[in-house]
This record gives C-alpha cells, structure tokens and sequence, in this order.
C-alpha cells in the first residue's frame, strides 16, 4: 500500500452473473505498515459451463483493491489501486488435489493497471457438488507475481543467461 494511513477494501464480482450474491466487497480495514489484511471468506454456488468437447469453460472473477484515506479534514477520497481477474475454471483440478482438499489454491498475484507493484494474496477453493465429472478443467497459469528484489535479480539473470545463449 502506498499510504501509511487509511484503510483499503475489495471489491469482487463474477462480470458473467447478475446474481447479488455473486459479487461483494470485504469490510474496510486498516493499513498498517503499508499492508491490509481483510481475513474475509465467501462461499458461493458458481455454475461452470462444459463445451461440446468436455472442457470447463472459462468463468472470471475480477478483484478491484480501493484505498479509501483521508487528507486535511476534507471528506475522503478513494483510488483504485489495481486489480486482478482470475478464471475460476483453473482452480477446479488444483483445489482437487491439494492436501486433505481444504486448503485450495492460496497465491499472491500482482494487480494489474496498478502504478506501484503491490500484491493481492488471494485463497481459492473449488468443490463440485452436482453435475457429471467426465470433464477436462484448464491448467492453472503461472500467476504474474512479485517476488521482492531477490526475484527481481533472479529474473534478470534469468534474462542476461537467455541473452548469452542465443
């Protein structure tokens, strides 16, 4: 977080549902230390649509992180500080095949259309509960993340090796 007072929320949605329960938005939190954390969970009945060739279609869900502060007893401003889209479709093999099948897929992925290189650490678990299971779910991406400056100089390296390669 950019600022050091304040609080910041998320607000979340499913952009192909009308459905009010398949959008929300956490409780305001403090930031502290240039970090927030919200400890919010939410459980909700998603349909996934399979294609005539038994894939799981794709269904997103976009997170937009808002920080909410305060300047000089004016009233308080919001900015949009990033956000991230995940396909909910690519967690379903993955929350399968974690340990015990409660835990999901936790990952911090970094916001996009963001001026400053913040994370969102987000926790997705998938259960079928109907519906036939002869279907194929896509692979879950690599996530764009920011792994501090040890991962910056460990991809830069990375990129000198490939140079020095070709």
């Amino acid at each position: 977080m950019p600022l050091v007072n304040g609080t910041s929320y998320v607000k979340w949605h499913l952009p192909s549902s009308t459905s009010a329960e398949h959008r929300g938005r956490t409780n305001p939190a403090p930031i502290k230390e240039h970090k927030v954390c919200w400890d919010y969970t939410k459980t909700i009945p998603v349909r996934l649509t399979i294609d005539k060739s038994n894939n799981l279609q794709e269904c997103s869900v976009n997170f937009e992180v808002v920080q909410d502060y305060n300047s000089a007893g004016m009233r308080g401003e919001k900015i949009t500080l990033g956000y991230v889209t995940l396909n909910l479709a690519e967690y379903v093999e993955e929350s399968e095949m974690g340990p015990d099948g409660e835990e999901g897929v936790v990952r911090r992925y970094l916001m996009q259309e963001s001026k400053i290189n913040s994370t969102l650490k987000i926790g997705i678990l998938m259960k079928q509960v109907d519906g036939e299971r002869n279907f194929v779910a896509p692979p879950l991406k690599t996530a764009p993340v920011f792994g501090g400056i040890a991962g910056i100089m460990a991809g830069e390296q990375a990129e000198q090796d490939d140079i020095g390669r070709r």
